[in-house]
């Protein structure tokens, strides 16, 4: 019994940490693509009004 409760509390922490590691790499996608869209506009002289991804996620 004690055995299946350390099995499952592992589980859990290892699911946590996958989930937190897959979070953080689609912030880091939309960030990227935020960032290239505005110096696209920015390299053709065009203004960029779109709000980074933290502000749209409020």
């Amino acid at each position: 019994m004690v055995f299946a409760s350390l099995y499952r509390e592992k589980k859990r922490q290892e699911a946590r940490a996958e989930g937190w590691v897959e979070g953080r790499a689609e912030r880091d996608a939309e960030w990227r693509e935020w960032n290239r869209r505005r110096m696209e506009a920015e390299a053709n002289g065009e203004p960029f009004t779109e709000p980074p991804p933290s502000a749209r996620n409020l």
